[in-house]
């Protein structure tokens, strides 16, 4: 269960979305919401340089950046009805928020990420990449919509997609993920996408040959380890689906998530293989940078052997 949600602010409306996401589930959990701002010398977004004294240039920053999350923490405050702390870091900005996270016994982070065309923003997509690497919270990255630009929308996850590749490091998102759901009482589908290179109907050039009874076997075989994993939730009384879907991870699961009415994507940052030891995986990365509905991560541990 959540007792402490922190949301990282850049200053910006965009960076602003994740605040309702945040305080919906706050109220949910009865959690306390932290707002933090990492100020970086000569980088503060509330600078105007016309309009401020030479003197103390970085203390007249840090006392806007300290105004502006008071703005917000009364307005958090407001919904949730209890104090909302704000805390000034100092950078690198991944670096600060993660020690902050961990000191303050944090146990989700809740941010913006990058959007698409008018709506990108470097400093959002550049933090989000870099605290997927580093943090040991969970993150839930929520991509900025133009249309709630100025509103208080709150997604519902009512449907959490899992994307599964067979391994005890992905299962690791498992936790997390019913963590959340369990507060909207969501269903789950477990999703394991095989490889279009193993695909029946995959043409030359990479066509090779293989026996249809062997992609039978792997077919076979993938979707007996998700109905066992389904099993598993299903005894914790849990709405349990699974799907087996052919094609390339990331893009099978986007156009899944499209398709279904999906409302929260959660994944583990890396899977099986050795290359996938990488903290960000690349169907990982592919997933965060195009899905279109909020993206749960959680970074796993190596199984102790």
């Amino acid at each position: 269960m959540y007792r402490a949600i922190l949301v990282p602010l850049d200053g910006s409306a965009f960076g602003e979305q994740a605040l309702p996401v945040a305080l919906s589930i706050a109220r949910r959990a009865s959690a306390t919401v932290r707002l933090a701002h990492v100020h970086m010398a000569g980088q503060s977004p509330f600078m105007n340089l016309s309009m401020i004294s030479a003197d103390d240039i970085d203390g007249q920053a840090r006392a806007l950046e300290r105004a502006y999350l008071e703005r917000v923490a009364q307005r958090a405050s407001s919904c949730l009805g209890t104090p909302t702390p704000i805390d000034l870091l100092d950078g690198p900005i991944a670096t600060a928020l993660c020690a902050y996270a961990q000191a303050s016994d944090v146990d989700i982070i809740i941010m913006s990420t990058h959007g698409r065309g008018a709506l990108r923003r470097v400093w959002l997509g550049s933090v989000a990449a870099a605290l997927i690497r580093q943090a040991q919270t969970p993150i839930l990255l929520v991509r900025p919509q133009q249309e709630h630009m100025h509103s208080t929308h709150e997604p519902d996850f009512r449907h959490v997609l899992l994307p599964l590749d067979g391994s005890s490091l992905a299962e690791q998102a498992l936790e997390p993920a019913i963590t959340l759901g369990t507060l909207t009482q969501a269903r789950y589908t477990l999703l394991q996408a095989l490889d279009p290179l193993i695909a029946e109907h995959t043409r030359p050039p990479y066509a090779v040959g293989l026996d249809r009874r062997l992609l039978a076997d792997v077919k076979d075989h993938a979707t007996t380890y998700l109905e066992r994993v389904a099993a598993r939730l299903r005894a914790r009384s849990l709405q349990v689906e699974t799907t087996l879907v052919v094609g390339s991870p990331a893009h099978a699961i986007c156009d899944y998530a499209r398709a279904h009415a999906v409302d929260l994507i959660a994944m583990a940052t890396h899977g099986h293989g050795g290359l996938s030891r990488l903290l960000l995986g690349s169907v990982t990365d592919a997933v965060v940078h195009t899905a279109d509905v909020p993206v749960l991560l959680e970074r796993p541990c190596d199984p102790v052997v």
